[in-house]
């Protein structure tokens, strides 16, 4: 097991990689020319400018058991797109998903419970919480599943830790993501895997392939014609050494992004919100480029101290933003998939917060078979003071990389839990 990089304990921050340790942790083991990858030597050597913001392209515990779903049908197919949303600083699972007719939970919550008559029932004793009014539309249409009690064995509460299992898919590798991992069998285009933000994040990278990075706004290769020219020959030129090669192939992959991207996005403002990174997203669906995932973000939900005011923010950030971006999707197979670090613990501390814990809520909407999925964690056997893992992580990423994406979830994750229904 990976070291975490920091503990919790010392603040722990939002769980995201900076630059530079991005850098090293992917940089580092290839050095030597044996390891040199086109994705190596950009994330390396950055980008060419961060006004382009584009990532390079090419490069070189016991299985918890998913409890029978309660899924609305729908028709599986693998042809699909695939939109992730990671929620930075770990989501209070608990209300956002709260089982409001549970005396254990209102018991435990104490001031931070739900009032039932404010949330938006979705049976079985479960309810969204109130900032989550286009969400609850989306379960009214059968688009929306609920996965409960989702995490992984020796969750350490790490942010830095708990988000590396996260996106490498499992504990075994911490170097690469299950999405780069998928990019290295699948990826033949630059524009495969596209992440929406400022940089590529673990899940992104693998040995030989990484997401390529588009901000959001416009943007172009600065510097003109000439640069463009420049690189151009660059990426043309023969008989060059191996180094070469990787430069002149990498430059090749960022002006092919720049050319596709650029005009799509040419008219939009850069803001750095979430509903901001879903429309940018659907506008490359809706110019038909070729790429299969989609990756975002929406930080802020390490919410230790005055939670109730931060998370009904947060969530209404993410609820417009969801709403919005899939009545553009309507038509579209498209699947989002939200997921957090982990969840929040069951008692609220002195500080009108909660601290780190453990299990946490999936939300998967759009294509999708609706419903409640996996079996919900109880409160009356609290795993010291967390709500206890039901369904390995695996068996939601095996879901979409199967019903989404079309490639056996083992030749991804490797050995693990059989897929959920959801997709």
């Amino acid at each position: 097991m990976a070291a975490p990089l920091k503990s919790c304990a010392d603040g722990g921050g939002a769980g995201r990689d900076t630059a530079g340790t991005a850098a090293l942790r992917t940089w580092s083991p290839r050095l030597s020319p044996r390891f040199l990858t086109r994705r190596g030597f950009l994330q390396g050597a950055s980008a060419l400018t961060a006004a382009a913001a584009l990532g390079a392209c090419r490069g070189p515990g016991d299985d918890a058991t998913p409890a029978p779903s309660t899924t609305t049908e729908g028709p599986p197919r693998a042809d699909g797109t695939l939109v992730l949303v990671t929620l930075y600083g770990g989501n209070d699972a608990l209300n956002t998903v709260a089982p409001v007719l549970d005396d254990a939970y209102r018991a435990a919550r104490g001031t931070l419970a739900l009032d039932p008559a404010t949330t938006h029932d979705i049976g079985e004793g479960f309810a969204l919480h109130p900032a989550l009014v286009r969400t609850k539309a989306l379960w009214d249409e059968g688009r929306l599943a609920v996965v409960h009690g989702v995490g992984f064995d020796g969750l350490d509460r790490s942010h830095f830790h708990c988000m590396d299992v996260w996106q490498a898919g499992g504990e075994g590798d911490l170097a690469t993501g299950w999405l780069g991992r998928w990019l290295d069998a699948t990826g033949t285009d630059p524009l495969d895997a596209v992440v929406v933000g400022r940089r590529v994040p673990l899940l992104g990278r693998g040995e030989q392939r990484a997401a390529a990075v588009v901000p959001t706004g416009p943007f172009a290769l600065p510097g003109g014609p000439d640069l463009r020219s420049l690189l151009g020959t660059m990426s043309g030129a023969d008989d060059r050494p191996p180094l070469g090669d990787l430069v002149a192939a990498s430059t090749e992959d960022l002006l092919a992004v720049i050319d596709t991207v650029g005009p799509v996005v040419a008219d939009t403002r850069a803001e750095e919100t979430l509903r901001a990174r879903l429309d940018t997203v659907a506008r490359l669906v809706g110019a038909g480029l070729p790429t299969r995932v989609y990756a975002v973000d929406l930080d802020g939900f390490d919410t230790h101290a005055g939670q109730a005011a931060t998370h009904q923010s947060l969530l209404a950030q993410l609820d417009e933003a969801l709403g919005a971006f899939l009545d553009d999707m309507a038509d579209r197979e498209v699947t989002v998939l939200i997921y957090s670090e982990f969840g929040r613990r069951v008692t609220p501390n002195a500080s009108a917060g909660t601290d780190h814990g453990s299990a946490g809520t999936v939300l998967v909407a759009g294509s999708v078979r609706g419903g409640h999925h996996g079996e919900p964690p109880p409160l009356d056997r609290l795993v010291d003071g967390d709500l206890a893992t039901t369904t390995d992580f695996r068996a939601v990423y095996g879901a979409v990389l199967e019903g989404v994406l079309g490639i056996d979830a083992a030749d991804v994750l490797g050995a693990g839990p059989a897929p959920l229904t959801f997709v």
